[in-house]
């Protein structure tokens, strides 16, 4: 299995919100240590039948937001099966955990496209090295969360595969790979996945199959 890190880049706090038949899910804080593979000596990574073709590896990258821990837990298994870096992204100002006031804080950035200020955005200035970028976040109000918006509007990932995934309430996928491509012209958008809210330990066979598929 591929060596692995965790790029964490802060944490915030719970709550869990369904608005409109889509997903809004506040998420757990983010854990800030590096967690290395651990390498099945029975299995044939990717890296060893690199190694024996000749063929170079192609480096990844699992960005996420994720406010109840549910997309994270989605990440994590995308990393687990696939190897990579995972990459907690966070907003400079926590969301807030009451029902209401989040609420109308989120609808009303959706709105206007708001893009909150990340924190430590610096440290993932060596993003360009990556070949393929999982990007996932929970789905609020039938698109991306506004820091996932941040970070596809920040950072340039022209020609790079991106790859969609997301949890939700009901909305699936919500269109967020046409998003991605609006804000990245100038990369290759891969078939997404959506996974229902909390089910992702659930659907762990999906998952495997939908990388399968990917053949990343």
């Amino acid at each position: 299995m591929n060596r692995r890190k965790f790029i964490a880049v802060s944490g915030v706090g719970l709550a869990a919100i369904l608005l409109g038949g889509c997903s809004f899910l506040p998420q757990d804080n983010a854990q800030q240590n590096v967690a290395p593979a651990e390498k099945d000596s029975n299995k044939l990574t990717s890296e060893d039948n690199n190694t024996q073709t000749g063929e170079k590896e192609k480096k990844i990258l699992i960005a996420y937001f994720s406010h109840t821990g549910h997309t994270k837990t989605f990440a994590e298994i995308i990393q687990k099966e696939v190897g990579g870096d995972l990459l907690a992204i966070e907003p400079q100002d926590a969301y807030p955990i009451d029902h209401d006031t989040v609420v109308q804080q989120a609808r009303g950035e959706v709105d206007s496209q708001y893009k909150p200020k990340l924190k430590l955005t610096n440290e993932i200035a060596d993003i360009r090295s990556y070949d393929i970028i999982f990007i996932g976040t929970p789905i609020w109000w039938y698109t991306v969360a506004p820091p996932i918006r941040t970070f596809l509007t920040d950072y340039d990932l022209a020609d790079k595969t991106i790859i969609p995934f997301s949890t939700h309430k009901g909305s699936g996928l919500s269109g967020i790979d046409k998003t991605i491509q609006e804000l990245q012209p100038k990369t290759k958008v891969l078939e997404g996945l959506a996974i229902w809210d909390d089910q992702a330990n659930d659907k762990q066979a999906d998952i495997v199959s939908w990388l399968q598929r990917l053949n990343v």
